[in-house]
């Protein structure tokens, strides 16, 4: 390799990053716990932007369909209030959806838990009843009366749930509550704070937009600018199938879910219904979650039919998997398997529910970057070797 004036640069530029890597490296704890202050300081506007980043999609299609009229108007005056009008919407849609998602769910499931505790001794009566007959048939002697909440020994029960939540002293109980205290108050300043830098960013995005982009474009080399700007599109190609695409899916599994339970008369369809479409939002361990908190509802009311819904919702999920959810969000977020359970592990273990729902998008604009690099260097090398080819077949004849 000739040693001129580009190699000596990517040559310096592997020999500093080396360097800085292993210095890094060396001093892990350090970097983590600067990484980890930074993060802190800067966390309000990254919920802003994650948040602005959501509320642009419903906001988009607010201004492109229901107030498109404000857009053709004639009058200057309605023009500019089509970003407002929209903007205000989607924050009162948004805490809308929200609280009536927690009116339905949080008390229907409060009353849910209350009753299975009321009911549990008459559910373990009634399993001792039907499975000791059964067990004597098949010539096994087993006692199951020490299942019985009257043989039960209460008191090392409470003994052991106050061991788990006993402290040493009063200080320790201080502390504790003292730390749980300002983790929710940090999260809730930091939640507000990123909310209304939301609400800045999206009613001037536009301009906001346009001077990130002079700015990149006037101090970056033009090819580092193309790439940046191609990246910048795919992301939100990405996040913006992602979020579109999730919603819909789960309001149509919500749906379906409403109209499977209705006709089988399961209990509570409303209810699961919805809690079915919540939990859907969340990649891979949402379904889950939902059929789990699904279950315990439908049990309350009949065991039998609570077997008869898991039946049910399993086929509706395997449905939605392999026929729905791909036709609706599109190949722009098609990941393979593997990847979106990673997306959701790392992305939880960051940043938690928003990790989560911010992971598979993240992820998945990664995904298209690198297949398109791959694309570019096999169209390269294709090319390659049809020019070797051609030039042998010239010097042959």
């Amino acid at each position: 390799m000739e040693l001129n004036k580009s190699n000596i640069k990517k040559i310096l530029g592997i020999i500093v990053f080396t360097v800085v890597f292993f210095t890094a490296f060396q001093h892990f704890s350090i970097v983590a716990a600067i990484i980890t202050k930074v993060l802190d300081i800067i966390a309000p506007v990254i919920i802003g932007l994650c948040i602005a980043f959501i509320l642009n999609v419903p906001m988009q299609a607010l201004e492109k369909n229901v107030f498109k009229f404000m857009a053709n108007s004639k009058r200057t005056k309605i023009r500019k209030l089509l970003r407002p009008v929209s903007l205000i919407s989607t924050i009162i849609l948004t805490i809308g959806f929200v609280a009536l998602l927690l009116l339905i769910i949080i008390p229907q499931l409060k009353d849910a838990i209350v009753l299975l505790i009321s009911k549990f001794p008459e559910y373990v009566t009634r399993f001792i009843e039907f499975a000791e007959p059964k067990l004597k048939s098949l010539g096994v002697d087993f006692d199951l009366k020490f299942l019985h909440p009257e043989k039960m020994d209460i008191s090392k029960i409470q003994g052991m749930v106050a061991k788990v939540f006993s402290v040493k002293d009063g200080n320790e109980i201080f502390n504790t509550t003292m730390g749980v205290t300002t983790s929710v108050i940090s999260g809730v300043v930091n939640f507000a704070l990123g909310f209304v830098l939301a609400v800045y960013v999206l009613a001037q995005k536009e301009k906001i937009i346009a001077f990130s982009g002079r700015l990149a474009k006037a101090v970056l080399p033009n090819k580092v600018y193309e790439h940046i700007l191609h990246i910048s599109t795919v992301a939100e190609n990405s996040f913006s199938s992602f979020i579109t695409g999730q919603f819909t899916d789960a309001t149509l599994l919500a749906t379906l879910c409403f109209i499977g339970m209705s006709i089988f008369r399961f209990p509570n369809a409303a209810v699961v219904a919805v809690t079915i479409g919540v939990t859907a939002l969340v990649p891979v361990i949402g379904p889950f979650i939902g059929e789990a908190i699904s279950f315990v509802i439908i049990f309350i009311e009949s065991p039998i039919k609570a077997l008869f819904f898991l039946i049910f919702i399993f086929i509706l999920q395997a449905i939605d998997n392999n026929f729905i959810y791909p036709k609706i969000v599109g190949k722009s977020v098609g990941l393979p398997g593997f990847l979106v359970l990673i997306a959701v592990i790392i992305g939880g273990n960051i940043g938690g529910m928003f990790g989560i729902l911010l992971g598979v998008p993240i992820v998945s604009a990664i995904y298209v970057l690198v297949l398109d690099v791959l694309n570019k260097k096999e169209h390269e090398e294709k090319n390659r070797i049809t020019e070797e080819t051609e030039s042998n077949i010239q010097k042959g004849e």
